[in-house]
């Protein structure tokens, strides 16, 4: 009813086909359209008011939820409705549903397991299904669109920052799955963010506290790197979110959020994409401390990027709209370049916040059942058999492994060979412990420096999984002794 409203609200404007969309922009006052070209955060889990103005000085372009901004599915619904209503032209809203342990919607009864674990069991059903249950529940609070799939290749088991939100470790697996996820999300009416262009794998840095510098070739990208985001193009990508990293050999000089080369002369015209760019967050460190906010945000619209995500900071958010409003009255950035923005974000809001979603809400019976029957799949994978098991004792007891080994320390040699180990390669997180980790059995996999390890993927505490582990645990542990 909301959405049918709004679209009354907006018929009013002219905004019945793609062509009203000129007609919309044209009557758009400058602040509006900028506004258009924001995606943030705020905080609180109701509207608060300085947002609320906000909102309505400048027709904000989207919103990003995040745990805090989350308590009930009922509370969720609400504070979305209140955004909406706040603004004449509806906006984004979105989170970080990626599964495993980038999963902030929690408050449904389906909590998705991790890409790296879809990526393993490589079925195209299981990912399927994934992605249409993460869909409906996105879709029954109002949530329309998802920061997801990551379509970045783990070429470096280093990368902390990507690692189990990745797919897999070849071309091929993340391909066939960003493919699946992206279209069975936006089948089910939610649009799907293909992350991070041109491929933030293959590097052990992270974004968030530096700035990384690829130097993996272009002949390498083109042939490995790109193909997953030449799958989402295929699969109409609602929206695809940058890199902050440099690849010195596509440009050396700029990171992938603020280089025409990547973003207007590989992205627009060798891949031929049509729909919107984000940026990833803007005021992380390795864009803040190199570029500045008011400086970046300039660099990043006439880099081609159509909408700038920023964090809940109202001062930082002015800041930023401030400096493309006067670019924008300078000729530093050209208006007829801000219309045809707005005119791909107006496009894609019609494409998909107009949809009459009849989707039927997830029943807890449901996800249990589909949640038992990924995780059994898990543990069973491949056959693995008893005789492959050589040690039980260590991986038993979670809270016990937790205070033996303080964080930073190498893992244990008697540790590394073993079927399930910790996620790190080289140390112990101790923020993935005291969230309880539960650990999967996988195949085979060659790892630098161990090549032996034959397990590495976790999800975070479910009763299920737990059950089902431990289960599993007992009953091999017990015939061994």
């Amino acid at each position: 009813m909301k959405l049918l409203l709004f679209f009354i609200t907006l018929s009013v404007f002219g905004f019945q086909n793609i062509d009203d969309i000129d007609k919309i922009v044209k009557n758009m006052t400058i602040e509006e359209k900028v506004g258009q070209l924001f995606n943030i955060a705020i905080k609180g889990k109701t509207l608060l008011p300085e947002y609320d103005d906000f909102f309505k000085k400048y027709s904000i372009g989207g919103v990003t939820l995040f745990n805090y901004n989350m308590k009930s599915e009922k509370q969720i619904k609400s504070f979305v409705d209140e955004i909406q209503k706040s603004v004449k032209i509806p906006m984004f809203i979105s989170v970080d549903q990626e599964g495993g342990r980038i999963t902030r919607f929690k408050n449904g009864d389906f909590l998705p397991p991790s890409p790296y674990l879809l990526g393993i069991l490589d079925s195209e059903d299981i990912t399927r299904k994934v992605a249409e249950y993460i869909a409906r529940d996105l879709v029954s609070v109002g949530i329309n669109l998802n920061l997801a799939p990551v379509a970045d290749i783990l070429s470096d088991f280093r990368n902390q920052a990507i690692f189990d939100r990745s797919f897999g470790t070849t071309q091929a697996t993340v391909s066939k799955h960003v493919s699946i996820f992206i279209e069975e999300m936006q089948k089910n009416g939610v649009i799907a963010v293909a992350k991070h262009f041109p491929g933030q794998g293959d590097f052990s840095k992270d974004t968030h506290e530096t700035l990384p510098i690829s130097k993996t070739t272009e002949k390498t990208m083109e042939n490995r790197e790109w193909l997953p985001f030449k799958a989402a193009i295929k699969k109409n990508v609602g929206v695809i979110m940058t890199s902050h990293a440099i690849y010195g050999s596509l440009d050396p000089k700029y990171p992938a959020t603020l280089s025409e080369k990547i973003l207007k002369d590989l992205l627009r015209k060798k891949l031929n994409y049509k729909n919107l760019i984000f940026t990833d967050g803007l005021e992380m460190k390795a864009i803040l401390d190199t570029f500045g906010l008011e400086k970046a945000t300039i660099l990043a619209f006439n880099s081609g990027v159509d909408m700038v995500t920023l964090n809940w900071d109202l001062e930082n958010i002015q800041k930023a709209v401030d400096a493309t409003l006067k670019a924008i009255e300078s000729g530093e950035i050209d208006i007829k370049d801000i219309d045809e923005k707005v005119k791909r974000v107006l496009t894609l809001k019609k494409s998909y916040l107009f949809l009459d979603k009849k989707i039927k809400p997830i029943s807890k019976k449901e996800a249990d059942s589909f949640l038992e029957k990924i995780y059994s799949e898990a543990l069973m994978f491949k056959n693995l058999t008893e005789s492959e098991i050589k040690t039980c004792d260590i991986i038993t007891n979670i809270s016990s492994l937790k205070k033996k080994y303080s964080y930073e320390k190498s893992i244990p040699k008697e540790i590394k060979n073993q079927i399930l180990i910790l996620q790190n390669i080289k140390s112990i997180d101790k923020n993935l412990l005291s969230n309880n980790i539960i650990f999967y059995l996988a195949p085979k996999i060659t790892l630098e420096p161990y090549k032996d390890i034959k397990a590495v993927i976790f999800h975070d505490k479910n009763s299920i999984v737990e059950r089902i582990l431990d289960d599993f645990i007992q009953k091999i542990c017990k015939k061994e002794r």
